[in-house]
């Protein structure tokens, strides 16, 4: 190649090198131009959520649906707060309610950390002030008002945030939300080892804001892999962002079909059933039809009524359109994929299911979606609101959602008897739910009668031959 060749080629391929005042134009706008130093160092924050809740919650139906079958779900489970019993001894066997709860999300599972939690935990006092904070932890809102906001935000934007009001001790008391799309991260840009979050900054909407250290935030999100020099992978990744097209299509048809059946025209059609054309009616007649139609048949006003005629007539229906038809197709499949979003069966959304069908779509979804969301939020909160108090007043508080409520984790009779062969007559009926029996065989594992080894069967069959 020669050296103008190659001068050519280099200014053709490579980048343009923007001049320091257009590269501060480009960050400010995408900073929203908010800027200040900690110190001596830089410290930026963008703002450039999306506001799905006014955007998909408020103007989708099938989205509302969707989220509010989630929280609707979720809500059944109860936290309640326990104290830890069990020592360091027991935690270090292995067998601790922590680990059977990651299996709670079958009902032999449920009933096995039912059981471990019996003998791990013990209720606290109701008039701790953590206690309290999950009865009322603001002014304005119960705990379950609260709860649902933030999962309203987790499952629509992808996270979800709380603030405490708190003294030195940083024990709450209050907890509030804080909306995403009002939140906006305080990066440090000057460490050398990357990006550096330093605390959250919340839009008061009436011109003030209100910064927090990031610690004093509770900031639940979906893992965000989209990596960038503004520190976008601070945020939680919102399950729209990807089914975005699929939001779009299920507007757009939403507005489609409303169109099509406000200009679809007439329905259907009123002509003799003769096929004597002597015998067919006179325009004067067709006009005299038309009018009886309006008036005897058309409309609500005509429900249930009877009709006389004086001639046979037959009615023809004029089907949907083709285009009305793909509508229709589009909204079918736009509503599958936008539950697939979020892992929540079809099923789950069908006028008339099988009961079968009805069963495993419920007991998928709270496999597969509600337990382990539940587990998520429970590690999170017992972190951020309850070590503080363990701190405080000394005392090992724990934080466990009691999901015995749910009629999908409730154990069968073919279960139930299987467990009684491993188990005691009172740690089955602690699975079931029930109060421990104060009879002593209740504390007695019990055999079948007349079992014997298969080496004893063997060895008994020798001897007969």
């Amino acid at each position: 190649m020669k050296h103008n060749d190659y001068r050519i080629y280099k200014r053709l391929f490579r980048r343009n090198r923007m001049s320091d005042a257009e590269l501060m134009h480009k960050m400010a706008q995408f900073m929203s131009g908010n800027s200040y130093f900690v110190g001596n160092s830089p410290v930026v924050w963008y703002t450039n959520n999306f506001d799905f809740v006014k955007n998909a919650y408020s103007k989708n139906a099938e989205v509302f649906s969707i989220i509010n079958k989630i929280t609707d779900k979720a809500n059944v489970a109860v936290p309640f707060l326990y104290i830890d019993k069990s020592g360091v001894k027991s935690k270090r066997q292995g067998k601790t309610y922590q680990h059977t709860r990651k299996n709670r999300a079958d009902s032999v599972g449920m009933a096995k950390h039912r059981l471990q939690v019996s003998k791990d935990l013990e209720f606290a006092d109701m008039g701790s002030d953590l206690a309290n904070l999950l009865l009322q932890p603001n002014e304005n809102e119960t705990w379950r008002d609260l709860m649902t906001l933030v999962r309203i935000f987790y499952f629509l934007q992808g996270e979800a945030f709380l603030y405490r009001e708190a003294g030195d001790d940083l024990c709450a008391q209050s907890i509030h939300i804080a909306p995403p799309n009002l939140m906006s991260p305080i990066i440090d840009s000057t460490n050398i080892d990357g990006l550096f979050l330093k605390g959250w900054k919340l839009d008061l909407l009436n011109g003030r804001s209100r910064y927090f250290d990031k610690d004093e935030v509770f900031h639940l999100k979906m893992p965000n892999p989209n990596f960038d020099g503004a520190g976008l992978q601070f945020r939680g990744f919102s399950p729209l962002i990807s089914g975005l097209k699929y939001l779009k299509l299920s507007d757009s048809s939403l507005e489609s079909w409303a169109k099509s059946v406000e200009n679809e025209g007439a329905k259907g059609i009123i002509s003799p059933n003769h096929a004597d054309p002597k015998l067919w009616l006179t325009p004067g007649q067709t006009r005299d039809t038309q009018k009886m139609a309006q008036e005897k048949i058309h409309g609500s006003d005509n429900k249930n009524k009877i009709v006389v005629s004086a001639m046979p007539l037959q009615y023809t229906h004029i089907g949907l359109s083709p285009d009305a038809l793909n509508v229709i197709s589009a909204l079918d499949k736009s509503q599958v994929k936008l539950n697939d979003l979020w892992g929540v069966p079809a099923v789950l959304f069908e006028p008339n299911p099988t009961y079968q069908n009805q069963q495993a779509g419920a007991k998928r979804f709270l496999r597969e979606v509600i337990i382990p969301y539940l587990n998520i939020e429970e590690d999170k909160l017992n972190q951020w609101l309850v070590e503080p108090f363990k701190i405080r007043d000394n005392i090992d508080y724990v934080i466990d959602y009691d999901t015995s409520m749910y009629d999908e984790l409730r154990l069968s009779v073919d279960q139930t008897d299987a467990l009684l062969r491993t188990h005691t007559i009172n740690e089955v009926r602690v699975m079931l739910g029930s109060d421990e029996s104060k009879e002593e065989y209740a504390n007695q594992i019990f055999v079948q009668q007349g079992m014997l080894p298969l080496s004893d069967y063997g060895a008994e069959m020798d001897f007969l031959n």
